[in-house]
């Protein structure tokens, strides 16, 4: 009996664990800086912009690649690695698992 209380005393503590880890990494997503990285991509500033224009306006040749500049910051932390790892695991299982448990319990109903 106390083995089981034990085991089931562990195994709340690393659900609640799971769970913390989770809830860091969704909202480190949630404060902006994956937001941020992805509209530094898309803005192009003032000066660019007119060069386009002045580009189109002569007929010369435009490329984007002209236009844009790509700073990327790597932002990630081994937490937030940690984090995606374990939500990508947690995603896994209930995809392939849990739906294959109900797939098998819904064929006796058949």
């Amino acid at each position: 009996m106390k083995n089981s209380k034990k085991a089931w005393l562990v195994f709340r503590r690393i659900t609640l664990l799971l769970f913390i880890i989770f809830l860091i990494n969704y909202f480190q997503v949630e404060s902006g800086n994956y937001k941020n990285e992805m509209s530094k991509k898309t803005i192009l500033t003032e000066e660019k912009i007119k060069e386009f224009e002045e580009d189109v306006k002569n007929g010369n040749y435009v490329d984007i690649k002209d236009y844009t500049e790509v700073n990327y910051i790597d932002t990630s932390t081994p937490l937030t690695e940690l984090g995606y790892t374990i939500g990508e695991g947690v995603n896994d299982f209930i995809n392939n698992k849990v739906v294959k448990f109900f797939n098998y319990i819904g064929s006796f109903f058949k």
